[in-house]
């Protein structure tokens, strides 16, 4: 007999995991039939144990397990993702099952499908990762000429872009010639093209070019060598939910295990990547990059305009007002990139210091504006949680009137410019205006069809662009550059050159301080000498990949958070464990933080460290390598 454990595939489920009595072993991955409240429905097979190694635990337990009906020949989820799950338990504190549920498609995960039946095959190509760092245009060059390769050898490919903004893109720049041979998955599919794709992955007459995001990219096909993924440093790769795994980690093991060979490229990769590069443990595609070069050249404005009573502050300078002028007479197309959302990032009270925090996730609160049936309204808003309160008047904590907005919101940005040129076609992409994929698609296509136009978006816009605009500008470089993060340069040289690849004519910074390297490597575009100044940096700090971090977080009532720090101290005393609190929490609900870094050179100690983040409750957050350690 065997204790069969499993994960229900139902649409908005809170069942996490149900275990059953079985005199048959299945393995891992296997898709059986379970009855559940009276109900027969799908699951996954996410551990099987003899009963002889869990008699303890089930004569302690107070509730009896249901026998599971026999199933012959069930679907089970091809070797080469299974042992990918085997081998993301040596990078993520989750167990195998858990993790092979994170890489099921969203249709198969909630049960409205079961996984194709598909015969696996080990293939042999190099599985050393290949690093391909130019534009974007040059990128999909090369793409067209690596796809033609393995179309030669009669083999299928794949190419994984983060969002579905970029499944179109890559559509439109590769379908020429093979449109009979692409299979695309995409969020914004309906359900009869979802079912066109699977019937078409299906078949297996001919060679195939599969184009996805992450959600669909673990499909298995028998004759699938190669595997590209585009933008292979951005964020929307890393899950938001348990185990926050990142899908380019995730594919990078799929395709070693499974003898494929895999392409990373991006205008600049991760400084990880680009480590293992150098150590050559990773491979260069094509030529190294040293420079590239654009058609924009990247200017720098530096305002020494000082703000007073009779003067207010100025957000645009007269050489991007000139500039933006120009173009807009010439009917050209304008961005402003603004770094946050909303008229300020954070409302405080001059006389008390008090900042307004949402009381859920105790960050602080946006201050966004609305209209309604011509009347404004003002709201407190916040990006972590979604709440959204009317905006006070007076401090909640002394009661004075003196109430200021911190920082530049997207919102400023356009007043301003509106009471500047109150004739500008302006367009808002953010958050608070585009709420839906669609809607996104939608604002962009008609902002694109314009004669002219002032774009005005914060990061969400950026993937849009790739259609080109004249003029871009970052409005405010210190803004942009005040982002809580240990990647905060490599971010912001990304998006330099981002907005660089996608100008046709000019990009225009404006800071407040002088021009620092990091500026100047933009404006040369010197990716070489970048790496190198973040790469000493990096290895002087200890950050990754010299060191992997591993961040606990939890919340609580002050006695609630000392005692699971004594949890923490009296589990992983071995491990030195650097506490703190998050900015973001607040005398009712704070919010702590365990900071663990682990040299990358000790593998086993990482292993033990490991086990022991498995046997933490699940209120205990872990990440690995998150984006933000504060």
């Amino acid at each position: 007999m065997f204790v069969i454990q499993v994960t229900p595939l139902i649409r908005g489920t809170k069942l996490e995991s149900l275990s059953y009595f079985s005199s048959s072993e299945y393995p891992i991955g296997s898709f059986l039939e379970v009855p559940i409240r009276g109900k027969t429905q799908n699951a996954i097979v996410t551990e099987s144990r003899p009963v002889s190694t869990t008699k303890t635990a089930l004569k302690a337990a107070t509730f009896s397990l249901r026998k599971l009906p026999h199933q012959p020949d069930p679907v089970i989820l091809p070797e080469s993702v299974r042992n990918t799950a085997n081998e993301l338990t040596k990078l993520y504190p989750a167990s195998a099952g858990s993790l092979l549920f994170q890489l099921l498609a969203p249709d198969i995960r909630n049960g409205t499908r079961l996984y194709p039946r598909t015969d696996a095959i080990k293939h042999d190509e190099e599985t050393t990762p290949q690093i391909l760092t130019a534009r974007i245009d040059e990128r999909y060059v090369a793409y067209q000429s690596f796809i033609r390769t393995t179309f030669a050898h009669r083999g299928s490919i794949m190419i994984v872009v983060p969002t579905a903004v970029e499944v179109d893109y890559a559509v439109k720049e590769l379908q020429q010639g093979i449109g009979d041979r692409i299979v695309v998955f995409s969020p914004n599919q309906t359900k009869k093209k979802r079912e066109e794709a699977y019937q078409k992955l299906a078949d297996s007459t001919v060679a195939k070019l599969i184009i996805t995001t992450p959600s669909h990219a673990f499909l298995e096909r028998s004759d699938l060598i190669a595997i590209i993924i585009e933008q292979s440093s951005s964020s929307h790769y890393v899950m938001r939910q348990r185990p926050y795994l990142n899908h380019c980690t995730a594919l990078i093991a799929y395709a070693r295990v499974s003898g494929r060979s895999i392409l990373l490229g991006d205008i600049v990769p991760r400084t990880e990547d680009e480590v293992r590069r150098r150590n050559e443990q990773y491979l260069t595609y094509g030529e190294d990059a040293k420079r590239i070069a654009f058609t924009a050249p990247l200017s720098i404005i530096t305002q020494r305009d000082k703000p007073k009573p009779e003067i207010p502050f100025q957000l645009f300078s007269k050489e991007l007002i000139t500039s933006v002028e120009r173009t807009l007479e010439a009917r050209g197309h304008v961005f402003f990139y603004a770094a946050r959302r909303g008229l300020a990032p954070v409302v405080a009270c001059i006389d008390c210091g008090f900042i307004f925090r949402c009381p859920d996730s105790s960050t602080p609160y946006s201050l966004a504006r609305t209209t309604k049936n011509g009347e404004e309204q003002r709201w407190f808003v916040s990006s972590t949680s979604g709440k959204r309160v009317k905006a006070a008047d007076v401090c909640t904590q002394c009661g004075s009137w003196r109430l200021r907005e911190r920082g530049i919101g997207i919102q400023a940005v356009y007043d301003e410019w509106i009471s500047k040129m109150p004739n500008s076609d302006v367009t808002v992409m953010d958050s608070t205006t585009v709420t839906t994929p669609k809607q996104a698609i939608k604002m962009a296509d008609e902002f694109f069809a314009k004669r002219s136009g002032v774009l005005i978006g914060t990061q969400m816009a950026l993937p849009f662009l790739s259609r080109g605009v004249n003029v871009s500008a970052i409005i405010s470089l210190d803004a942009a550059r005040t982002i809580p993060t240990w990647r905060a340069d490599e971010s912001l040289f990304r998006l330099l050159l981002r907005l660089r690849e996608c100008t046709h004519k000019e990009v225009l910074v404006q800071s407040r301080v002088e021009a620092d390297n990091l500026l100047i490597h933009a404006t040369r575009g010197a990716i070489e000498r970048f790496y190198d100044d973040e790469i000493s940096l990096r290895e002087m700090l200890k950050y990754p990949p010299f060191s992997t971090f591993i961040l606990l977080t939890w919340v609580g009532t002050n006695k609630v958070i000392m005692d699971v720090e004594k949890l923490l101290e009296n589990s992983l005393a071995e491990f030195d464990v650097q506490f703190y609190n998050s900015p973001n929490g607040s005398i009712e609900k704070i919010e702590r933080h365990g900071l663990i870094r682990i040299d990358s050179v000790s593998s086993e100690k990482y292993q033990s460290l490991l086990a022991r983040l498995r046997s933490l409750p699940p209120y205990i957050k872990i990440e690995i390598d998150p984006e933000r350690i504060v």
